[in-house]
């Protein structure tokens, strides 16, 4: 059973439910984090730095909550994240790998690749200072000491960063007006393995389609499968297994594609 800590709810709203890691972060919805998220278009309107990780509230939703929409989501992504995460490190067969979890947030998939890897050297990194409490938060409580925290921009991380063996970029990428160029600026660090997940939009399938910002927004971009297939590809990643499914509780088709891959440093192979 989950544990219940005062810390934990302290620190509400949890982006991800780290239920079956042992840590209750999920509870009844608070009026004052339904009325903030009302509030989240017009924040992101006027503020071009705020990134919005939490659910987005109609008024509907608001007179007559529902579970969180990220919650659902979560779902859909988890079981292909996991596989690649398990894969990895098989194919790794290293005891103490380096890994770089870059957009970690919460760090929800930080302390599952920890429980996977009791030795894993992590390192998590996002640019919300109020994430990366709730990551060390979470990482202390279930007592997994092989995680280190960080609060940096990643563009910024990643130009004096060490080669890791396994990055994971999974959720940031559409946050990103250049995410090509930051594919490109990742492979250095490479010294291993990458697993990327990004949202991508449904409305097309063509490799050259991107736009930026994102349809609504005032930051990011969206993009195809088929055009973060061939990004990875040009960048020197080598693909070794994709995927593609929806994220149910996203409602327009440009939000609702979820693309996964799982990539190998080094040139593909002819």
């Amino acid at each position: 059973m989950a544990s219940l800590h005062s810390e934990v709810r302290a620190l509400r709203p949890w982006y991800h439910d780290f239920s079956r890691l042992g840590l209750q972060t999920h509870f009844p919805p608070r009026r004052m984090d339904q009325l903030a998220a009302l509030l989240n278009p017009l924040r992101r309107r006027f503020d071009r730095r705020y990134v919005e990780k939490g659910d987005r509230f109609s008024l509907r939703q608001f007179l007559k909550p529902r579970p969180p929409a990220h919650a659902a989501n979560q779902r859909a992504k988890e079981g292909v994240i996991e596989d690649y995460l398990r894969r990895c490190l098989s194919e790794l067969n290293n005891d103490a790998p380096a890994c770089l979890d870059l957009f970690c947030a919460d760090g929800y998939y930080a302390c599952l690749l920890a429980t996977f890897c009791p030795g894993a050297r992590i390192t998590g990194v996002d640019l919300d200072a109020q994430e990366i409490a709730r990551a060390q938060t979470a990482a202390r409580l279930l007592n997994l000491p092989g995680l280190r925290f960080e609060v940096a921009d990643v563009w910024t991380f990643i130009q004096t960063a060490p080669a890791y063996d396994l990055i994971l970029c999974t959720g940031g990428l559409y946050h990103l007006s250049q995410p090509a160029a930051f594919l490109r600026a990742l492979r250095r660090l490479a010294g291993g393995y990458l697993i990327v997940q990004s949202v991508v939009t449904l409305e097309s399938d063509d490799p050259d389609y991107f736009v930026t910002p994102a349809p609504g927004w005032k930051h990011g971009s969206r993009f195809t499968h088929a055009a973060l297939g061939r990004w990875l590809t040009e960048a020197g990643w080598r693909v070794i297994e994709q995927t593609m499914n929806e994220l149910p509780a996203n409602p327009r088709r440009c939000d609702r594609g979820s693309s996964y891959y799982r990539c190998a440093a080094g040139a593909p192979s002819t």
